[in-house]
């Protein structure tokens, strides 16, 4: 039992962003398939999909994933007087191992929102530290913050308790469409597309930057900022699955963060994450690539000038911005003035962890950037590898094209040498007109020399040939009679 249960958490602590490849053997047609699935895995809410890594890689995503998430939390919640399992809700995220529920609260007869979410391959803690990290999670006060309900650590992953909000998260706001449909019936083509104004933006990204501050003040990074987790309600903006940092699951952005170089840290990844927030709050469309230096023309001065800040190719090559440099920039200076974005005074603000439990956060914070500087170098020789091999097949190519230069040279040459030959040849074998007969010249003075009465002697050999084709006359042939 106890290797069974080793080789399943091996299995459900694999990081489901890592990229993956098809290469299809053995079978007709396989440029054609291999394409095919090549194209598909350009998508990433496709590459994300269970039915598509199952299918090619089943040995560690299987379909009954989550039949056994629902005997897991029906097992965890048998003894809970508090909570009542209704039954499971489609899957409503992008995360292949995260599962939702729908629970009802018995004594206020309230609808909330579970989710069971294995462990990722950055998790840390072990189960006392985790055990105690979440309850000073579940005491976190905040108005910009998600509160938590309830929140338990389990042999092989952990649940959250929430309220549900019925407007759904900010990227279903975005695309006009229900929190409770599947994720790809969301997101894979959204016929509605409604992005924020200019004021919204502000108002709301002021807010999250104030959330973030105070997580960064308190030692713990969010790591997992984007529309999907946050939610909108009463004209404030609320930061939810703070407490997937501490379970260790990777990021939606991670593919994109192994192409930055030096975007490391939990500070710079935050507000890389911000920027890419703010960018699919503006267009209503997620940037494809890990940074963007032009933006579409119309959009707001000073919003433009955050998304460089965040986004440009600049300030991944040579630092993230802070958080309090993005609170003073003048985009989001008039958030304040219109009174919404200001916390409530009766609203208490409360985190506290216990000294020993921040080393160990530090700790888990220095694993996690090791790992990603680990994964960035891997990614970086791999590209170089790659652009090794172009060079040398193009120096090949040269080599190639050299060879054939040199043959066509060749085969020119000896194809203008033989037909100088041929010209030569047909010219000495063509009969060439008669001339006139000359008429004979005057009998030279007496006195001359005799050597000079004579001709010049006929040349020999090809010109001799040639002389006497040219000299020939018809007139002194003699005529034969047939019979």
């Amino acid at each position: 039992m106890a290797l069974w249960q080793n080789a399943s958490s091996v299995i459900w602590r694999l990081d489901d962003t890592a990229k993956i490849t098809c290469f299809i053997e053995n079978a007709q047609n396989i440029n054609k398939h291999t394409n095919y699935l090549n194209e598909v895995l350009k998508h990433q809410i496709l590459a994300l999909s269970l039915a598509v890594r199952s299918f090619l890689d089943p040995n560690n995503y299987s379909l009954a994933i989550s039949e056994q998430s629902l005997q897991t939390v029906s097992i965890a919640l048998r003894g809970d007087l508090r909570y009542e399992l209704k039954g499971p809700i489609a899957d409503i995220g992008w995360r292949i191992r995260k599962h939702y529920f729908l629970m009802s609260d018995i004594s206020s007869k309230t609808n909330c929102l579970l989710s069971y979410q294995h462990y990722g391959p950055d998790r840390y803690l072990c189960d006392k530290d985790l055990q105690i990290a979440f309850k000073s999670l579940q005491n976190l006060s905040h108005p910009y913050i998600d509160q938590i309900l309830a929140i338990h650590n389990l042999e092989n992953g952990a649940y959250v308790i929430r309220r549900i909000h019925e407007s759904g998260s900010l990227r279903d706001i975005l695309y006009g469409t229900e929190y409770s449909k599947h994720y790809l019936m969301k997101y894979g083509n959204p016929k509605i597309r409604k992005p924020f104004t200019t004021g919204q933006i502000a108002h709301y990204g002021y807010q999250i930057l104030q959330a973030i501050k105070f997580l960064h003040e308190k030692g713990l990074p969010h790591g997992h900022i984007h529309p999907g987790n946050i939610a909108i309600e009463n004209q404030r903006a609320l930061l939810m699955e703070v407490e997937n940092f501490v379970i260790g699951v990777p990021c939606l952005y991670r593919p994109y963060l192994l192409e930055l170089r030096r975007v490391t840290t939990p500070e710079d990844i935050d507000l890389y994450c911000f920027g890419r927030t703010l960018y699919e709050m503006t267009f209503a469309n997620a940037p494809e690539d890990p940074h963007c230096d032009y933006f579409p023309d119309g959009i707001n001065m000073d919003l433009e000038s955050v998304l460089h800040m965040c986004l440009s190719s600049h300030a991944c090559k040579h630092g993230m911005p802070t958080v309090d440099s993005l609170l003073r920039h003048p985009f989001f200076c008039q958030a304040p003035l219109n009174g919404l974005t200001v916390a409530p005074r009766d609203e208490k603000i409360h985190l506290k962890f216990p000294i020993q439990l921040k080393e160990e956060l530090k700790a888990a914070v220095s694993s996690a950037e090791a790992r990603l500087k680990r994964e960035q170098k891997l990614v970086r020789s791999a590209k170089r590898e790659v652009r090794i091999q172009e060079i040398l097949s193009s120096e090949e190519e040269m080599k190639k094209q050299k060879k054939r230069m040199k043959k066509r040279e060749s085969i020119w040459k000896s194809t203008s040498s033989l037909a100088d030959t041929v010209r030569s040849a047909s010219t000495a074998s063509s009969p060439s007109p008669p001339a006139p007969r000359e008429r004979t010249p005057p009998p030279p003075p007496q006195g001359a020399d005799m050597g000079a009465a004579e001709g010049a002697p006929p040349p020999a050999g090809r010109s001799a040939l040639l002389h006497a084709i040219c000299a020939f006359d018809k007139s002194r042939l003699a005529r034969v009679s047939t019979r």
